[in-house]
């Protein structure tokens, strides 16, 4: 085989730049893959671990092209072809629990009234309240719906579910972050929460099932990682681990859902899940995008799901668009025997030490930054 330097020459100048500009966007994109790898809490490096799907497509394609400029340039092209492969190795160790993998959700028997189905949908507070929203509620027929972004406007346009969901609490707002939870089953002790001392409102209640027992339920919307809000990563963890510390302390079994403004990979909501001992359903059964619902190509989920072992999965649905950057998503559950608490191993209980300082970490610059803006 000639030697590279000797086929190089035969190269022309469009071709070297060519690939010079390949080789540069595989760097590039080998680099954002990896970045997230960095236990940071950088937004610019957080926000990084949402578009997985998308950077190995685009490494995935690359082949292509270094293929074809191997026998021209083979250090920097198997240079290149290293990077794709290690960058694709670490994608696909990420993304694969989140495909298909022929996950069965069917119930034979849920016992009568130990089900409950959960619809969140992120209304867009800008969007128009048309309609179409309130006639996918009343075809799904949800015991619960926790819609986000909610305003006065959208208040009034979603009163008329209160006929069939009389139960509600709610937070209105115009900051993006008013939230409404209807349910068709009674709610006890509902309450509108600011977990970790952050400006955004959740829900936290108990919900009353047709059999008599009763369940905790969390609606959470966290900030997402924005340049603006320099704290707001640091504070989405926060909420989510408190949200979980909920849920593990109570002696209810219990439902988390909402717009976590994060991806279900992220190394956040695994410490979420292990926290709360929770089940995310997407798990073998599909990646599930529901932002941007504008975008065919860059979208992920955003708006998840996630349940205790005491419950098991009878549907995931994404449901049509109504006209938000969200699609709603709807997921049904029956509740089953105790799965029964297992001793807390010493990881555990580094983790739930390390999520209390985060979450004090967050009140006490939430508060400082509070104090800033106070002052004349």
């Amino acid at each position: 085989m000639p030697h590279e330097s000797g086929n190089a020459l035969h190269v022309g100048v469009k071709h070297k730049i060519a690939f010079g500009f390949i080789f540069l966007l595989v760097l590039l994109l080998a680099v954002v893959s990896l970045l997230p790898l960095i236990d940071s809490n950088q937004w610019w490096i957080r926000i990084l671990d949402f578009p997985r799907l998308q950077e190995a497509i685009a490494l995935l394609v690359l082949t292509v092209p270094v293929g074809l400029y191997f026998r021209y340039f083979q250090k920097m092209a198997g240079l290149a072809l290293f990077l794709i492969v290690s960058a694709l190795s670490y994608h696909s160790f990420i993304l694969f629990p989140y495909f298909p993998t022929g996950s069965d959700f069917s119930v034979a028997d849920c016992p009568p009234g130990s089900d409950v189905s959960v619809m969140v949908a992120n209304v867009k507070m800008r969007n128009d309240p048309d309609g179409r929203l309130l006639d996918l509620v009343q075809k799904v027929q949800p015991d619960l719906l926790l819609a986000m972004e909610t305003n006065a406007k959208w208040d009034e346009a979603l009163a008329t579910l209160e006929g069939t969901m009389p139960h509600t609490i709610s937070h209105i707002s115009d900051s993006y972050y008013g939230l409404h939870l209807f349910s068709r089953l009674p709610l006890v002790s509902p309450e509108i929460r600011f977990l970790a001392g952050q400006g955004t409102p959740q829900v936290v209640a108990g919900v009353t099932l047709d059999n008599g027992e009763t369940i905790d339920f969390l609606g959470v919307h966290p900030h997402p990682p924005v340049p603006a809000l320099p704290n707001t990563v640091l504070g989405r963890d926060a909420v989510l681990y408190e949200a979980a510390l909920i849920l593990r302390e109570s002696q209810r079994t219990g439902i988390l859902a909402g717009d976590l403004n994060a991806t279900p990979w992220e190394t956040a909501v695994e410490r979420m899940r292990r926290i709360g001992n929770l089940h995310d359903p997407r798990r073998g059964y599909g990646y599930v995008p529901t932002f941007s619902a504008k975008s065919w190509w860059m979208s992920w989920p955003l708006d998840q799901i996630f349940h205790e072992p005491d419950f098991a999965t009878v549907s995931l649905e994404r449901l049509p668009s109504f006209g938000s950057d969200h699609y709603p998503f709807v997921g049904r559950f029956c509740r089953i025997a105790d799965a029964g608490g297992e001793p807390t191993t010493q990881a555990e209980s580094e983790l739930i030490t390390n999520a209390k300082e985060a979450i004090e970490t967050a009140r006490q610059r939430t508060g400082k930054e509070a104090r800033q803006l106070a002052e004349p």
